[in-house]
């Protein structure tokens, strides 16, 4: 199954010894994990959902600790960082420095350790793999309320921004609302596309270019000027010049189409580039997601007042 395929398909990164238990796990286990978790001499641990499950050494899982837990080593930390890294630490010295590394078919891996003041990533003392999955039709609540405007998708980390994003992308390229919409994804963390070499792992839709920058800022820019996209789409803003990046958009006539991570509704009035954002003027509608808001995705105007809107 497709889904299985996205979990083996990370399994590259991860030491022998992690990678034989790991495929002795259930198909149904396999394909709702989101994350593989390794934690130096900690038990090898699994978010399925929003639940941390165990895993034992014959590829069961569990919800409680036990003896018979695989215990993450040294040399398994070891082998996965130098797969990771495919065995050269100098080309993803940027990306370390941020605390990730961008994964042959989009996902990402966390990485922690020690952080030197130049920046290095040392000692490593865990990895945490989060694997990037297509849902079609995860967006099909917001495709049904949007209204061609500015959009912020809003949630907590690990409720799905990303993916709704990506199948809100692909469904509006697609012209699901009418008409193909020219859409630029700019892919600072390569996450929404997974795109390798050129070609992206994931589907963003047939009217959509896919621009890979670190400099999201400069690649709204980049997007505006070159590609005159109906809509830019992009991770969420986290400093001040994407913000003026995405105000100078706007002013373009451009539509914006970003995420936020909040934990609360208030978060975005008191977050000050969510707060921003909002008075810009360039959103026109936010998409509370689940997590944040009930059991389904709620599209609301920008210009409600969002404390308002029962959790």
């Amino acid at each position: 199954m497709q889904d299985n395929k996205r979990f083996n398909d990370v399994l590259y990164a991860v030491s022998d010894s992690c990678r034989q238990v790991l495929g002795l796990l259930s198909p149904t286990v396999k394909q709702n994990a989101n994350e593989i978790r390794m934690r130096l001499g900690l038990p090898l641990a699994l978010t399925v959902g929003t639940e941390t499950v165990f895993v034992r050494d014959n590829g069961q899982t569990q919800f409680f600790l036990s003896n018979d837990l695989y215990k993450i080593t040294p040399d398994d930390l070891e082998q996965s960082f130098k797969r990771l890294c495919n065995n050269s630490v100098f080309a993803h010295e940027n990306e370390l420095k941020n605390g990730y590394i961008v994964m042959k078919n989009g996902s990402r891996a966390g990485v922690c350790g020690n952080l030197t003041a130049s920046g290095a990533l040392k000692d490593i003392s865990s990895i945490n793999l989060r694997i990037a999955r297509e849902v079609f039709g995860c967006a099909n609540e917001i495709v049904r309320d949007y209204k061609n405007g500015g959009l912020l998708i809003a949630g907590p980390p690990g409720s799905g921004k990303t993916t709704v994003l990506r199948d809100l992308i692909r469904q509006l390229s697609g012209g699901i609302n009418g008409r193909l919409t020219r859409i630029a994804v700019v892919d600072s963390r390569q996450e929404i596309s997974g795109s390798s070499n050129g070609k992206a792992a994931n589907d963003l839709g047939p009217n959509t270019d896919i621009l890979i920058t670190e400099n999201k800022a400069n690649g709204i820019e980049i997007a505006l000027r070159t590609m005159f996209p109906d809509i830019i789409a992009f991770d969420e803003i986290s400093t001040l010049s994407e913000l003026k990046s995405v105000s100078e958009s706007f002013c373009a006539g451009v539509k914006i189409i970003t995420t936020a991570h909040i934990g609360s509704i208030e978060e975005l009035q008191t977050r000050a580039v969510t707060r921003k954002l909002l008075s810009s003027g360039a959103i026109s509608q936010v998409a509370l997601l689940p997590r944040l808001h009930g059991d389904k995705i709620k599209v609301i105007n920008a210009k409600e007042r969002l404390s308002s809107v029962a959790v």
